[in-house]
């Protein structure tokens, strides 16, 4: 673990990105489901604003005390956290100093998210619970499923955690592996693996949490809230809720059905502060 601090506190330039909208589920019946009908395997790209500039519009107006990232590469996510943060990246790539510099604490973990959940507690470092997560790390369903299970348990009710890469536009990008090429040419390098199943998961095993799934470019942010740090389901019923998401098939769900079935949402419903206050606070 790396430590960096700056009494100083200055301001981290803000990237671009993202999108918006916030639906909580309220039964299994609004999981998705394959039907006779199989629709498009490809849609136009995600109409929102980028997903950093949907992530940094979040910080300046709810101002978390505390920010944990799992994926962190070149930094750009993180640059935008001006508070206690914790970053866990296998091998980070960060490319300019403002990553780190604008913070009171910055703790690099140097990791796999299992290996830093396995052997620290957040809370620890910060001494208190996290406010804002952002969960962008290996783009399998399990991993993603882990990564929320275990960030939750260190979160409050009102904490925000954001999944990245859940809303991908068309199916060739969400191969397990960064292998396949994508339909649309200047997708090639796009690579989502299959972590919309985990959103599917949440939706079907957590009815109790609102999720609020963005249109944000380019291939959506979810907002999940209503947390419960105490819950087990997902944890209780790991194993066989990694072998149901193995089972969907996103061809015969359909992606444009897909983005219906998840309430996929403006990024322009969050713009304002008034729009974001009164959907989240901290």
């Amino acid at each position: 673990m790396n430590i960096f601090r700056d009494s100083n506190q200055k301001k981290a330039g803000v990237d671009t990105s993202s999108s918006g909208a916030m639906t909580t589920v309220s039964a299994a019946a609004t999981v998705p489901t394959a039907t006779a009908e199989i629709n498009t395997a490809m849609m136009p790209d995600l109409p929102g604003e980028s997903y950093i500039r949907v992530l940094g519009r979040l910080h300046k107006e709810l101002l978390p005390k505390t920010y944990l990232e799992i994926g962190t590469n070149s930094g750009s996510s993180l640059a935008l956290a001006t508070c206690a943060s914790i970053s866990v990246d296998p091998k980070f790539s960060l490319t300019s100093a403002a990553s780190i510099v604008n913070k009171p604490l910055c703790a690099l973990y140097q990791q796999t998210s299992d290996e830093f959940f396995a052997s620290v507690d957040p809370t620890n470092i910060f001494g208190e619970p996290i406010d804002f997560a952002f969960l962008d790390g290996l783009h399998r369903c399990e991993f993603l499923l882990r990564d929320f299970m275990n960030t939750e348990k260190f979160c409050k009710r009102n904490s925000i955690i954001a999944l990245h890469d859940c809303i991908p536009v068309e199916s060739s990008i969400t191969s397990r592996s960064p292998l396949g090429k994508a339909q649309a040419e200047h997708r090639n390098h796009w690579w989502t693996g299959d972590v919309w199943r985990t959103v599917w998961a949440l939706k079907r095993y957590r009815p109790d949490l609102g999720i609020l799934a963005l249109d944000a470019q380019p291939t959506g942010l979810v907002l999940v809230s209503g947390l419960d740090p105490t819950s087990t389901i997902l944890s209780d019923k790991y194993r066989s809720i990694v072998q149901e998401m193995m089972e969907e098939d996103l061809d015969k769900i359909g992606i444009d059905n897909w983005h219906k079935q998840i309430g996929l949402t403006s990024t322009h419903a969050i713009t304002t502060s008034e729009q974001i206050t009164a959907r989240f606070w901290l």
